[in-house]
């Protein structure tokens, strides 16, 4: 298996429900349990995240596993600087 990884230092919105099952149809892709995915998607659960994990802004986090992008959004949001690592070619060609 192939491990790729994206480096992300630029700022976005979180996706919501609607987005993620947007860009998941447009991508083909469906959580698999063989590769333990589950797509964050509620904005309050990922800010919870973020703030519990104690994340400060220029702090470099590694995400490995980012699926859609949603949780490193969310760390992006913080300030954080994110090195997401993933196993899943389609999902790391999304992200890049």
């Amino acid at each position: 298996m192939e491990f790729l990884a994206i480096e992300r230092v630029v700022l976005s919105g979180l996706l919501g429900p609607a987005e993620i099952r947007a860009l998941a149809a447009t991508l083909g892709v469906r959580p698999t349990k063989a590769l333990g995915q589950n797509f964050l998607h509620d904005a309050n659960t990922i800010r919870r995240i973020v703030r519990v994990a104690g994340v400060s802004p220029g702090e470099v986090v590694v995400e490995i596993g980012p699926g859609l992008g949603s949780l490193t959004l969310g760390l992006l949001e913080s300030g954080a600087r994110v090195v997401a690592v993933e196993i899943d070619a389609v999902l790391a060609g999304a992200l890049g």
